[in-house]
């Protein structure tokens, strides 16, 4: 899709949020489709991880995928190639990832990268995948492997630096890359633990943020496993109801990524198009909920939700500015997003969900 048409159209999504419309005239530009919901850790802040999965787990058809892909490439800028489970697991997922490049979607893969071994690495560089977020939520072997249950510390970090080296080597300035770390209060950390882990990224990885942890909604809510953000405050409503698509490896979509057991299923892509979806009679109710108020008797995930939760930045709430940053960034390259987000945070002294501390 044409970049200023991408931009144009989450303008318009900006201005119908603003208007408080439920019926609207412009389409998701950014999506979330899931590979699969299967997994190969128990992380302890995850729904998979916590065995609070209680829906049928399976890989996304190919042909359902390619599918979904050529119905919605007339206005999809940008896909992420995950949602509850890991997408690496997929036997087809680099297939996955070249046809939608292939189409003219610009491809996002989130991973914990266990599984990106050598014989991945090469892959995953030349599967036009434009950038990849690898979770790794520990500055220290403890503090990681706690967090990730089943994870081996130096396994895993060897598999991001060997995959790192390899990108430096070839030349290649995409993917862009960034490290994740959620601070999750498992353990403290000594400083020179936590600097003697960042400085084996230098000259490698593009951006190291450090993010707030999601409660999956409510999912996590009353949990003492981790620590997590509550909201004493919601900033309603949830703008991703206005500017972004979520659609499950069976094709059900559903309105958002914490919609981890399809609890409110708008629609599947085996039987209507998303274009139905996106104005079909459930979507618009959940919305009319958000502008009015009364979403948790539709939507009781929703209850404690980071994005809920996050201030808006002159104006541009939490849930489009992921849609929005994306856009732009199509026109000024990624950096653009690393240094708007530091701007932001300093605006609202780093109460946003994430913020970049290095390079």
């Amino acid at each position: 899709m044409n970049k200023l048409k991408v931009l144009a159209n989450n303008i318009r999504a900006l201005v119908n949020y603003h208007d408080r419309k439920v019926n609207l005239d412009n389409m998701p530009t950014y999506f979330w489709l899931e590979p699969t919901n299967h997994c190969n850790l128990r992380c302890v802040m995850c729904p998979n991880g916590a065995g609070k999965i209680t829906i049928k787990k399976g890989y996304m058809d190919f042909e359902l995928y390619t599918r979904i892909i050529d119905d919605i490439r007339p206005y999809a800028s940008s896909v992420t190639l995950a949602v509850n489970g890991e997408a690496l697991l997929h036997p087809r997922f680099f297939e996955m990832a070249r046809y939608a490049a292939a189409n003219g979607i610009k491809v996002l893969l989130n991973t914990s990268a266990t599984l990106l071994d050598k014989d991945a690495a090469r892959p995953l560089l030349e599967s036009g995948i434009a950038s990849v977020s690898f979770a790794f939520d520990g500055f220290t072997k403890s503090m990681y492997e706690k967090a990730r249950v089943g994870a081996n510390y130096e396994k895993t970090l060897e598999n991001i630096l060997y995959y790192l080296r390899l990108k430096k080597e070839k030349g290649k300035k995409l993917p862009y890359n960034v490290l994740s770390i959620l601070m999750l209060g498992l353990e403290e950390c000594a400083e020179d633990e936590r600097t003697g882990f960042l400085r084996q990224f230098e000259g490698l990885i593009d951006e190291i943020r450090l993010r707030d942890v999601s409660t999956w909604g409510s999912t996590f809510k009353d949990s003492k496993e981790f620590f997590f953000r509550k909201n004493l405050r919601n900033y309603l409503p949830c703008a991703r109801l206005w500017s972004t698509g979520v659609i499950g490896w069976n094709g059900d979509a559903v309105p958002c990524i914490y919609n981890a057991n399809h609890e409110y299923v708008v629609g599947n892509l085996k039987e209507k198009s998303f274009k139905e979806i996106w104005n079909g009679e459930k979507m618009q109710r959940l919305r009319r909920a958000m502008v009015d108020g009364g979403y948790l008797d539709l939507s009781p995930l929703c209850e404690h939700c980071i994005v809920l939760g996050t201030p808006p930045v002159f104006g541009v709430p939490s849930g489009i500015r992921l849609s929005l940053a994306d856009s732009v960034t199509n026109l000024l390259g990624y950096k653009f997003e690393k240094y708007t987000l530091r701007i932001a945070n300093r605006i609202r002294k780093g109460r946003l969900s994430s913020i970049t501390i290095r390079p």
